[in-house]
């Protein structure tokens, strides 16, 4: 019999979700979209996992539309499997900065957890946080563990110089890998 723990934690393949797409920006101020910010950050998120020897699928590589139900039915379409949707954040006011990993069933908080420890680790973001949310793609995927990463804030034009260059997007990348691959280890 397995023990909560070591199910949760017996994956091989994981399921990454760059954020909006097409006709869907995300957060967006002049020509930086989240979806290009999304999908870019994946991209690097994917070589880093397949060369820890593990199997990624992509909601998308390209910058198509996926709806929200599609992305969650991927999340819960593979067993052994983590579900990875990965976002830039936006505050109107502009006042916003840091990473936060959202989760919304219990057996999704660890995998939060390393995720955001490693991402602020890497990134030198403000620590927002591991927080509970209802957002679609987590809240619907319930075969897997799921977590929506908020990568910093599209509205903050400081965090946003640093995101629109590769160098920054590659170690946000970087805390993301890190976290999933020590979250894998955490038997």
């Amino acid at each position: 019999m397995f023990t909560a723990a070591s199910s949760v934690l017996a994956f091989d393949t994981v399921i990454l979700d760059p954020g909006h797409g097409a006709h869907d920006r995300g957060a967006a101020i002049g020509y930086v979209y989240e979806k290009h910010l999304a999908l870019d950050t994946a991209r690097r998120v994917e070589q880093l996992l397949k060369k820890e020897g593990l199997k990624v699928i992509m909601s998308r590589s390209r910058d198509v539309f996926i709806p929200l139900q599609d992305r969650s039915a991927l999340g819960n379409s593979k067993g052994g499997a983590i579900f990875v949707s990965i976002h830039y954040n936006y505050n109107r006011g502009g006042s916003g900065s840091g990473a936060e990993t959202y989760y919304h069933f219990s057996n999704s908080y660890m995998l939060a957890a390393y995720i955001q420890a490693y991402l602020v680790q890497r990134s030198g973001m403000t620590n927002r946080g591991v927080k509970s949310a209802n957002f679609h793609v987590i809240r619907a995927t319930t075969k897997n563990p799921a977590v929506l990463v908020e990568c910093g804030f599209v509205s903050n034009s400081s965090e946003r110089a640093r995101m629109m260059t590769g160098e920054f997007r590659k170690r946000i990348a970087e805390g993301i890998a890190q976290g999933i691959v020590a979250y894998r280890k955490a038997e």
